[in-house]
Parts: structure tokens; sequence; C-alpha cells
């Protein structure tokens, strides 16, 4: 009996350590200009993010989790440049367990009436994540070069009940200046516009969240 149980102990050892080491290989991809991705991959297939993945902006990390068969799971945290937590997004239940509140987003849910019970939408990733995608995508300094002064920028994800961006919408306003532009979404990768729908009385909506920052031009 213990010459079977020393088996069968030895043979779960075999096999834990041989699937922890199927994902040993890590690799960097350049996203884009100042964005780098570090993650692990299977042995047995390269193109299969498994693991522990990062992601640094500056060569400062903005968020870190894991990857099982190229899908994130569990938890996965969104950072400051500072290193303090923005948000704990949790992919395998599809929650939010963390979020730091951002007065500079808000929502808008269609439907609503007075004492509707609401359940606003979520920016996977946090807003401050969103703002430095976004900054590197469609940059508003490009189309104020030589207007100096302080703007406020912008940008809404209009949702479709299901937590899909349908249009990615940009709007520039300052002193004597506004300007509004449709953003290509095909310009992001697909975690870059993730979201959650938003609820009214437990029933998903159309929705729009609007993050908002400060610009000076000098």
């Amino acid at each position: 009996m213990k010459t079977l149980l020393t088996a069968l102990l030895l043979i779960f050892t075999l096999s834990a350590f041989a699937q922890k080491s199927d994902s040993t290989i890590f690799r960097s991809n350049n996203i884009r200009d100042r964005f780098l991705e570090r993650y692990t991959v299977l042995k047995s297939n390269k193109n299969i993010k498994n693991g522990f993945a990062e992601i640094l902006f500056n060569q400062k990390q903005i968020a870190s989790g894991y990857y099982q068969n190229n899908e994130r799971v569990n938890q996965w945290k969104f950072y400051f440049l500072s290193g303090e937590v923005e948000q704990i997004y949790n992919y395998s239940t599809k929650k939010v367990e963390f979020e730091f509140e951002s007065k500079s987003t808000t929502y808008h849910l269609e439907n609503v009436k007075e004492g509707d019970e609401i359940i606003y939408p979520v920016k996977i990733g946090g807003a401050y994540g969103a703002i430095l995608v976004m900054n590197k995508i469609s940059s508003p300094v490009t189309d104020l070069r030589n207007k100096s002064g302080k703007y406020q920028v912008s940008n809404s994800y209009y949702l479709d009940e299901l937590g899909n961006v349908t249009k990615l919408e940009q709007k520039v306003v300052g002193s004597n200046y506004s300007n509004t532009k449709i953003i290509d979404r095909n310009l992001f990768r697909p975690e870059e516009l993730a979201c959650n729908p938003g609820y009214v009385n437990g029933k998903p909506v159309k929705s729009t969240i609007t993050i908002s920052h400060h610009l000076t031009i000098n």
C-alpha cells in the first residue's frame, strides 16, 4: 500500500512539473512606442501565452496577471506609473474587485428612471491605462500644435448591451476651440477596448463611459 501511494505521488509530481515546465519560455513584444509586453509561452507551442505576463510603459509596470491558453484568467492588476494599484479585475469571474475612485470618469446609461437600480459599465484596465493608450494612438497634441492653452480631452466609449465598443469618440475643448472626432477602433488591441456592460434593474443596456483629462500646450 505504501509503495502504491509513493508511486501515485511520484506520478502526480512529475505531471505537475511537466505542466509547469511547459510555460517557462519568456518573451517580449513591443506593442507600440514605449509600450512593452512581457509574457510566458508554452514550450510546445510558442504562439500560446500561458503563465505570468506584464505590460510596461516607459519601463514601468502598468499591468500584470496570468494567461491560460492565450486567455487572461483570474486577477489582473492595473497600476498608475507611481506603482499604486488603480484597478483589480478578475477575468475568470468578470468582476471588478477593486477600483480607484476617479472623478474624471462619467457614465450614461439608456432608459434610466428615478429609483432604478443601476450598475455602471466598466472600462477594464482602468481610466489611467485607457488615457495612456489613447494618447499614443490619437494624441490631440498634433491637432493643437501652435495653439497654446489649457484643454479638456474627453474620450467616450459607446457600448452595446454586451459591453462591446460600437463607437469611440474624442472631444477636445479649450478657449475658442472645440473639436470632436471618431477614433478608428481597429487601431486598438481587443483587450484595450474591453468593457463590461452597464445594467438597469438587472438588465444589460446600451451605455457610455467618458474618461476625461486636462492637457496644457505651451
